[in-house]
């Protein structure tokens, strides 16, 4: 499925850049190994711990605290900081919960991802 993709952007001239979390940089890791990569791919940052989105991406405590590291808004955020930071067509952020004792609750339980 990467290959195909990169192959789509690579077609259309687009760039990609990864903000990632839960996927602990596997998504660039899959778009590196495509033979398209050289043409696609700007890079990515991987934001597993908290501390990092907080200290790195500027995304503010009181987001995180509201809605969770986990959540819809905050992979938002992510994107919104990846644009501001990167020069790419496109900007992918993932977030997601991989184990019982995060911000799990009965509508987000643990595999969810955003």
């Amino acid at each position: 499925m990467p290959d195909s993709c990169a192959k789509l952007l690579a077609d259309n001239e687009l760039t990609v850049v990864f903000i990632e979390s839960a996927t602990a940089g596997y998504l660039s890791h899959r778009f590196s190994v495509s033979p398209y990569s050289g043409d696609v791919l700007m890079g990515g940052l991987v934001c597993y711990d908290v501390s990092l989105k907080k200290s790195v991406l500027n995304v503010s405590r009181q987001l995180i605290d509201e809605y969770t590291a986990e959540s819809l808004e905050v992979t938002h955020e992510l994107v919104n900081k990846s644009k501001k930071m990167f020069d790419a067509d496109l900007h992918v952020a993932c977030t997601g919960l991989l184990k019982l004792g995060g911000s799990e609750t009965s509508e987000k339980p643990v595999g969810t991802f955003f």
